[in-house]
């Protein structure tokens, strides 16, 4: 019978790896593993984690009393952005996705020769964040100082983040007394990444075209940029845990080491782009040097470091006199990472052409960056057993946004993967139900984000033929007015198969 599950478990893991679709929110705590501790907020540090013990706290693997093969997943998660005044003032960005796939699966193994030994192997996806968002411009204004009349004034936006962060781990814990039990787990991590950011922005005139008594045919000015970022970076760490436990309360701790990064990675590209033609300085009325910079580089020619930080986290839970209710409590603590560079590449020496202005650097062309901010989330949950083998969960968390506000010095924070910036809240609750011995939840997760006065991503609304302040050709200074709001719904269904134990 075992050999059977552990079968099952392998089968699974080889389709869930074939299967990778490979963008990053900047939140430590978005993953959700769709079974009892998703449904608690994954408060669960001091006890309680079930199958997904072997992440929140390995030591308390040790509370299983029988093997167990889990599978939970997400049925559906509707996720909608909304960005207001993101391309200027009026210009908005909406981004909505649906998304169907397993998330959890585990596969825990209590020893009868080793009664004090607990042990689980695991797959899961830590984080999942996909955006797509394209808008387009299209208006007639007087933007070339140099031309009479109005002209076309043609913008199109496109944006698009996809990351997955997928865990495939075995890890053990060790009874050292019926209160005490200490454990660890180590995890490959698989972060893939595919980033695009691309502007490109037109302006022609609608009349006939005269320079200096001389008939143009066709005349436009022009600026592009482009920045792509792709790759699966492969990585270690480990965790290490201690549980606590008595009658009507338990307590743990768990230590997160920081991801070990140079062990492998693929599937690796980067490009940047920028293209500037036919501008006049705003001062003198003096045409500005046409110039294009732009390479490409793959493979072994990029290096990429994914760097995830030190973390430290504590739990406490409660138990009611007869057990049929329990508070879970959890705090944990994300060290910060100073700016770092998230990948790399020599360029080409022929990156660009003679007439690039000076205020343009073309060192570490193709580098992009990253960082965070030290961060600490709390969690809350609460379980009640309502009736025998019925019980209901709830539960909330805090996701503070490591990169809100995020000082990059003395890197540049142009060179960032950029992205709306939130601070999330998470709200759950469900059911579990004992069916003739196997475990099932079903259940949800609310999610909403909001920030407001954020910079711009560019702004398109009140453009000017070169913005000095900005050195932004074709588009208008930037404001702080951008508000952003998320909604996210997610439903939950997972079955934990029990054996060896008594079937209710």
């Amino acid at each position: 019978m075992r050999k059977t599950f552990f079968q099952i478990f392998i089968i699974v893991f080889i389709a869930l790896i074939s299967n990778q679709l490979g963008a990053q929110s900047s939140n430590h705590w978005t993953r959700s593993f769709n079974e009892e501790s998703s449904l608690l907020s994954g408060a669960v540090v001091g006890g309680g984690a079930g199958p997904s013990a072997i992440y929140f706290n390995p030591s308390s693997i040790s509370e299983i009393t029988e093997s167990k093969l889990s599978f939970h997943m997400s049925l559906f998660s509707f996720n909608f952005l909304n960005v207001k005044n993101a391309l200027g003032d009026g210009i908005d960005l909406n981004g909505s996705k649906v998304l169907v796939e397993p998330r959890f699966i585990s596969y825990m193994i209590k020893p009868r020769n080793h009664p004090e030994w607990s042990l689980e192997i695991a797959i899961l996806n830590n984080e999942n964040y996909y955006i797509d968002m394209t808008q387009s411009v299209d208006m007639e204004t007087n933007v070339l100082t140099n031309l009479p009349g109005e002209e076309r004034y043609y913008a199109v936006f496109q944006y698009f983040n996809r990351y997955r962060d997928d865990w495939y781990g075995f890890g053990g814990s060790l009874k050292l007394s019926p209160a005490l039990s200490v454990g660890g787990s180590m995890f490959l991590t698989v972060r893939s990444l595919e980033y695009r950011y691309e502007l490109n922005i037109e302006a022609y005139p609608l009349d006939s075209v005269f320079i200096e008594d001389e008939y143009l045919p066709f005349y436009s000015a022009s600026y592009q940029e482009l920045d792509y970022l792709k790759y699966n970076d492969y990585r270690l760490l480990w965790k290490f845990g201690l549980l606590y436990k008595k009658k009507r309360f338990s307590v743990g701790v768990c230590l997160t080491t920081p991801s070990i990064g140079g062990i492998y990675s693929d599937g690796k590209r980067v490009s940047r782009e920028q293209k500037q033609a036919n501008i006049n300085s705003p001062e003198s009325g003096e045409a500005l040097p046409d110039y294009f910079i732009g390479d490409y580089q793959e493979k072994k020619a990029l290096e990429v470091n994914n760097k995830s930080p030190l973390s430290i986290a504590a739990g406490l839970t409660f138990y009611s006199k007869d057990h049929t209710k329990t508070l879970y409590t959890t705090v944990e603590y994300f060290a910060g990472l100073e700016p770092f560079r998230l990948a790399q590449a020599d360029e080409s020496p022929n990156l660009a052409s003679n007439t690039v202005p000076e205020m343009i650097q073309l060192n570490e062309w193709l580098t992009f960056v990253s960082g965070a901010k030290p961060v600490l989330n709390a969690a809350l949950g609460y379980r009640w057993e309502i009736k025998e083998n019925i019980m209901l969960m709830t539960g909330f968390r805090t996701d503070f946004n490591y990169k809100k506000n995020y000082d990059y010095n003395p890197l540049l924070e142009s060179k960032s993967v950029k992205g709306v910036q939130l601070d999330y809240y998470h709200l759950t609750g469900g059911l579990s139900m004992r069916i003739l011995g196997q475990d099932l939840i079903t259940g949800l997760q609310y999610t909403i984000g909001r920030e407001k006065n954020q910079t711009q991503f560019v702004n398109l609304s009140d453009p000017v033929e070169y913005n000095s302040i900005e050195n932004a050709p074709l588009q208008g200074t930037r404001q702080n007015n951008m508000n952003s709001l998320l909604n996210s719904l997610s439903l939950y269904f997972g079955a934990t198969f029990n054996f060896g134990g008594k079937k209710d």
